[in-house]
């Protein structure tokens, strides 16, 4: 965590000063940002830094892909209890016993995603809310304070949970870095392929839609 959190912030301004290097559009350059850096805060701030097209496009991306966060989750939970790959290395016959070893294993914080998701989605489909300038209000009011304290608070916690000594034994070895680099070189080309051709070659008139605003 330590490690992605540090080389988050060194890409939040390196990559958008690359986009601008290479004359990117704001579309191509936002896509490429949202499916590469890590957090979603640093991903807005990395999209604004290049225009406001790129960042909603970035902003957009990473949405995307917290979205698919929870069915990659129950996969993985799924197959991890299955495989039987555990502290007792054994595997649930029931299926009762196979949903409480997934439940066990399946990280938490998803089921806020989308608990957020189907509340606002209903505020913002009935009552007075239903009105555009009712669900502007809202998010840059009450909302937008209590994402700020959130990730105020879940950045701190981080910090609290980090052990810099364990950190600094970690360090000394180059291989959990250069395993980081390599992933991440290799995340920095397969996105920047994937939005190339995502925007340039199947579906250029939607790029053509989002630089022009409509």
């Amino acid at each position: 965590m330590g490690i992605s959190l540090a080389f988050t912030v060194v890409m939040m301004f390196t990559l958008p000063a690359v986009c601008n290097a290479l004359g990117l559009d704001q579309v191509l350059a936002g896509a490429w940002i949202g499916g590469t850096v890590d957090s979603t805060g640093a991903v807005v701030a990395a999209g604004e830094l290049v225009g406001p097209v790129a960042r909603d496009v970035a902003a957009s991306v990473k949405l995307i892909q917290n979205v698919m966060i929870g069915f990659i989750s129950l996969g993985v939970a799924a197959w991890w209890a299955r495989s039987g790959d555990g502290e007792t290395g054994a595997v649930p016959t029931s299926f009762g016993g196979l949903l409480a070893e997934i439940w066990k294993r399946l990280p938490k914080f998803i089921l806020g995603f989308v608990g957020a998701s189907a509340v606002f989605t209903l505020l913002a489909s009935v009552g007075p809310l239903a009105q555009q300038e009712g669900v502007t209000a809202m998010l840059k009011g009450p909302v937008k304070t209590m994402q700020s304290w959130c990730f105020c608070l879940a950045f701190v916690s981080i910090g609290l949970e980090t052990d810099i000594r364990r950190l600094a034994a970690v360090m000394g070895s180059a291989k959990p870095v250069l395993l980081y680099l390599c992933g991440q070189a290799f995340n920095l080309l397969l996105t920047f392929t994937m939005a190339y051709l995502a925007f340039r070659v199947v579906f250029p008139e939607v790029a053509s839609r989002l630089a022009g605003g409509g």
